[in-house]
């Protein structure tokens, strides 16, 4: 994607300049974007950049947590005491192709607003919290699931998040998410010598693909329903009756209710695909289940004003972000669900620029994308300290 001159100045155009304490950062923020960027790791295991926060922070007079709630790349740090209890959430991990989500901006964005409170916010609590595999992989997968209830128990009144993308905005959707894999059990057989004897469990999942994808015409618009799949085993040669079959499979809706009938429909797709072909069952969730993100008005309408600041008619308000067709899912839904969150989009690219690409990957670390991540940091601090003071 081409980056023009037009586009690059609502990147890097700033109407007012960077708080002193976001200034003095410039470099520690880029060079941790950097850095992630440079060593993708997959989620679950995101060592180095771990190590990488920790390093930092451990230089710093706050407290310090590893391995939260159990989760060996995950960590907690925070200064201050009392009320307002507020946390800014790190991401980090990378998908296959590198950090073509753009995590290295949301993580160093967070570690530079938590640095540069320090001496600014005086009263409550700040916390700044590193959740791991927000892209759904390994042990710790959709680890936000896991922290949203302990958020609530421990009394937090507000969460601040951001996202890389190609536009500034507050606020929009998030879809729910539920994600399965079935597997199919037949009887591997020589596909021209013994056919009849063996059962084809590749025909129960492509059975079960295709009604699957015909989930599309029951939903009204409303729900915004994506349904996506793969095969991922299909069999090892063709000249070999498939024994065995799996497919993962993706329900996505900004409707909570409708996403658990849907999820009753697919269920019961695969065990009709199973049964018609003569094939065994077996299904498993591959994440925890994902939950639209519930806006908050209050928030929303502070991270508004203080972008403005920087950003003027270049920030989209939240009323035109949430009339926008919600793009994606992730597991900050499911905190935003129980306690007031806000969300920020960093404009880092070209409008249009597609997440999850090469793309994506290339303007998450190029010089108008560092700009873009300072001025968020900006505005992240200016919103937590309003947020703060009108408690």
């Amino acid at each position: 994607m081409v980056l023009d001159y037009e586009e690059a100045s609502k990147i890097t155009k700033r109407l007012v300049p960077l708080p002193e304490s976001v200034s003095n950062l410039a470099d520690e923020i880029i060079n941790l974007s950097n850095f992630i960027h440079s060593n993708p790791e997959l989620g679950s295991e995101e060592f180095l950049s771990v190590k990488y926060f920790l390093n930092l922070l451990k230089k710093l007079n706050v407290n310090i947590e590893e391995n939260y709630l159990g989760m060996e790349t995950s960590f907690r740090a925070s200064f201050g005491k009392g009320k307002p209890k507020i946390a800014i959430l790190a991401e980090y991990d990378a998908l296959p192709i590198g950090h073509a989500c753009g995590h290295n901006i949301i993580g160093a964005w967070a570690y530079g607003v938590f640095t540069s409170l320090i001496g600014e916010a005086k009263k409550g609590s700040i916390y700044l919290i590193g959740t791991p595999a927000e892209e759904g992989r390994g042990k710790f997968a959709s680890s936000k699931v896991r922290i949203a209830p302990e958020l609530v128990k421990e009394g937090f009144d507000a969460v601040f998040t951001v996202h890389p993308g190609g536009e500034w905005e507050v606020g929009g959707h998030l879809l729910g998410t539920v994600r399965y894999s079935f597997v199919f059990k037949g009887k591997n057989a020589h596909a021209a010598a013994s056919p009849e004897k063996g059962i084809n469990a590749l025909d129960a999942a492509v059975s079960f693909c295709t009604n699957f994808r015909m989930l599309h015409g029951m939903p009204g618009r409303h729900h915004h329903v994506v349904l996506s799949a793969i095969i991922k085993d299909g069999g090892t040669a063709p000249n070999i009756i498939p024994g065995r079959a799996e497919v993962w499979a993706d329900a996505r809706s900004e409707d909570e209710k409708f996403l658990s009938e849907i999820e009753e429909k697919i269920i019961r797709i695969a065990k009709t695909a199973a049964e018609m072909h003569n094939c065994g069952l077996e299904y498993s969730q591959l994440i925890p289940r994902l939950s639209p993100r519930k806006p908050d008005q209050y928030l929303d309408k502070i991270y508004y004003n203080n972008g403005v600041k920087y950003l003027g008619d270049n920030l989209k308000p939240p009323d035109i972000a949430y009339r926008s067709m919600p793009r994606a899912s992730s597991d900050v839904g499911n905190i935003s669900q129980l306690i007031p969150t806000v969300h920020l989009g960093i404009k880092i690219g070209p409008l249009g620029l597609p997440g999850h690409s090469e793309e994506m990957k290339y303007f998450a670390s190029a010089e108008e994308s560092k700009q873009a991540l300072l001025t968020s940091v900006a505005i992240g601090h200016d919103s937590i300290l309003d947020y703060i003071e009108n408690y």
